[in-house]
């Protein structure tokens, strides 16, 4: 058996067992409420990226935005779909960066009733500017963690959202 660092033996002692997790005296250690502390650290130092970069976007302005450059056009209910917003949400998102010039609404030609969102080259240049700012930042977030414990974090927050999300 190969002995473990002061430092592994020190987070096992620390660490909350699985019923601290879910008891709300702790509240440090309740899964829900680590996952929001993690979720707005990340959005304030997203939006001081944002600030930074004069780019006028807000985190979920940036959700919109990603996902047109991953496939612009979409359907305007596609984005409502992947962005895990609902629809009247997602509609002042897409005006709010249609004023801002980084998409644009068009009618499908074919079926006029059929609202697609595309980004536009302000759109594009804007989120090229801070995407490797971005990616430091969350490469800084998870600093030492070892793939395998990214890969695990990942499972789990997944299976949060599938239980709680749908």
């Amino acid at each position: 058996m190969i002995a473990s660092s002061a430092t592994e033996r020190e987070n096992r002692r620390s660490a909350p067992d699985v019923e601290e997790m879910f008891s709300f005296e702790t509240y440090n250690s309740v899964i829900g409420f680590l996952l929001s502390q993690a979720a707005d650290g990340l959005a304030r130092s997203l939006n001081a990226i944002f600030e930074e970069k004069g780019a006028p976007l807000t985190t979920r302005e940036f959700v919109i935005l990603n996902l047109l450059h991953e496939e612009s056009p979409l359907p305007q209910t596609q984005l409502v779909e992947r962005s895990y917003k609902d629809p009247a949400a997602t509609s002042r998102l897409v005006e709010s960066l249609r004023k801002k010039g980084m998409v644009e609404r068009v009618a499908s030609k074919a079926d006029r009733r059929v609202t697609l969102v595309s980004l536009t080259a302000k759109g594009e240049e804007t989120r090229a500017v801070i995407v490797p700012e971005m990616s430091a930042v969350l490469l800084k977030a998870v600093g030492e963690s070892t793939d395998e414990e990214l890969r695990a974090t990942q499972r789990v927050i997944k299976r949060i959202i599938a239980a709680t999300l749908g």
